[in-house]
């Protein structure tokens, strides 16, 4: 008969090669990254009730973009300017323009009453909802320099001003968070599918 204390060795030394080898099998890694809010236009299509009596009617006051805000450049005097041209005085800068809003009535439907005017209004909405989300990353340690060069290379191949070393310095992070952010990614790692949505295998 075997030694029980022997054979409960052996399983214990084989659990433990097990589970090293499982850990070091194991490329990703679970994290929390940002993923930002993400907005949608629309147009929304009002009846604005135009007669002078509204009894019977269900009308609701609502706040309405006349004109949408913009950014764009204006002339504005410099302060304590006195430039023998007064034209030397003015310098174009960019400025943000609120939108145009007022508060209209508007009708349930077209059907309601025939005075009414149809107006449409462009305005954003959210779609989805910021926040923390978990993502699989590639785990710190098995982020090699081939695999961060291949990453360099596709960033570089969209326009991003990366070395393509295999060090994942700080331009390369900058350029990776920048290229998350355009594609609607997670960001704050390396994460799989930003692998994916350079095509990096």
């Amino acid at each position: 008969m075997k030694n029980p204390i022997l054979i409960g060795l052996i399983i214990c030394i084989s659990m433990i090669c097990i589970h090293n080898q499982s850990i070091a099998q194991q490329k990703n890694c679970v994290v929390d990254l940002t993923e930002d809010a993400v907005m949608t236009e629309v147009i929304l299509t009002h009846y604005i009730f135009t007669g002078s009596d509204t009894t019977g009617l269900h009308v609701k006051s609502r706040t309405i973009i006349v004109s949408p805000g913009e950014r764009k450049l204006v002339k504005k005097r410099k302060k304590d300017c006195n430039m023998p041209n007064p034209q030397d005085c003015y310098q174009e800068v960019m400025e943000e323009i609120p939108p145009v809003t007022m508060n209209l009535y508007t009708l349930s439907g077209p059907d309601v009453t025939p005075h009414h005017e149809v107006r449409k209004e462009k305005t954003m909405v959210l779609k989805k909802a910021g926040g923390m989300v978990s993502r699989e990353v590639v785990c710190p340690k098995n982020r090699s320099r081939n695999l961060i060069k291949k990453v360099q290379t596709a960033l570089s191949a969209l326009g991003y001003p990366v070395k393509t070393d295999g060090n994942l310095d700080q331009a390369t992070q900058l350029a990776l968070t920048d290229f998350q952010k355009s594609k609607g990614l997670a960001y704050g790692d390396l994460s799989l599918e930003t692998l994916a949505a350079l095509n990096v295998r």
